[in-house]
């Protein structure tokens, strides 16, 4: 990524950073539940960023994950009384991370568009696991009939409260996207791109290509997971539906919109689509033929994705007025 490049995606994620944190401060009710919900899918699209991105492995499985890391809570948490949250926590994203080590495994040996095919047939895997057996309510869902509290030495912080959680929210998802920053840009992250570019030169180099993408794929099926657990804790109810296929387009239009080749480009492409439906769907009941204009506008208009569009005009006119 070039130098004018890098400084944008930092600073895009900045400003982000920054204008999340204030939401407790400015705004208040459903609207602090609305915000909650687009950070934990901003996070999600950043996750899922990472393979699709550096590593070039489009995955329509990653739901499956997602899904996993709520279901791992709502089978975790007492009936009776809140659960220990980072026991709970810690519990989704090893589970998540243990069923994207299987799913990656197996996968990552195919290439294109077979690979596509069995990350899907992953995530229906587990999306008929907990719809079809007795498993965690079947069909029904399940409950987490108490918020997870955060147990510490001196006391005990309750989350109860949408300021307090999204606050919690707001750090989990923001380590994570911070995560995601550093290892694009480590000497893991060279690896990925390298392995994506020239795969016999990786080799040549000593490197293993299945070895670097299987990482990312286990890491970013482990942040899936952690996303997958906030959902949960904020609605109370895990449905299978979160393990879908259409959960994983959803997160993989979000990567796209915003571009797949900057930390910040799926966190912006959440925020945007989420935001346009819920603009939408205030003014009509067709609000889903305004989001598919708008996912053809931007693919006409930024096919890279609207933050590389962005920075590439900024940049331009900046050469331009030198």
């Amino acid at each position: 990524m070039s130098p004018p490049r890098e400084q944008a995606d930092a600073a895009i994620l900045v400003l982000l950073a920054a204008g999340a944190a204030l939401v407790p401060f400015t705004l208040s009710g459903y609207e602090i539940k609305l915000a909650t919900t687009i950070t934990i899918q901003a996070g999600l699209a950043v996750a899922l960023g990472l393979v699709v991105g550096p590593a070039g492995l489009i995955s329509m499985g990653h739901a499956a994950f997602y899904g996993l890391g709520a279901y791992l809570l709502a089978m975790a948490a007492p009936q009776s009384a809140a659960a220990d949250l980072l026991l709970t926590l810690v519990l989704s994203i090893a589970g998540a991370a243990a069923f994207a080590g299987v799913v990656g495994a197996v996968s990552i040996r195919s290439r294109g568009m077979y690979f596509i095919l069995m990350t899907l047939a992953f995530g229906q895997l587990g999306y008929h696991v907990f719809h079809d057996t007795g498993i965690a309510g079947s069909a029904d869902g399940a409950y987490v009939y108490f918020r997870p509290e955060l147990n510490l030495p001196w006391g005990t912080v309750s989350l109860d409260k949408p300021a307090d959680f999204y606050m919690f929210v707001w750090v989990v998802v923001f380590a994570v996207i911070a995560a995601c920053w550093w290892l694009r840009r480590s000497a893991f992250g060279s690896i990925l791109l390298a392995a994506r570019d020239n795969e016999p030169r990786t080799r040549a180099f000593g490197y293993s290509p299945y070895l670097a993408r299987l990482i990312a794929f286990v890491i970013s099926g482990a942040m899936a997971g952690a996303m997958g657990y906030l959902t949960a804790a904020q609605h109370g109810y895990v449905a299978p539906e979160m393990l879908g296929w259409h959960a994983s387009a959803i997160a993989l239009v979000m990567v796209l919109l915003g571009g797949k080749d900057m930390t910040s480009g799926p966190a912006v492409g959440a925020v945007l689509l989420l935001l346009a439906e819920e603009m939408l769907q205030r003014v009509t009941e067709h609000w889903l033929l305004g989001v598919g204009l708008i996912i053809i506008l931007v693919v006409i208009v930024a096919p890279q994705g609207l933050v590389p569009w962005a920075a590439t005009v900024f940049q331009f006119r900046r050469v331009r007025h030198a």
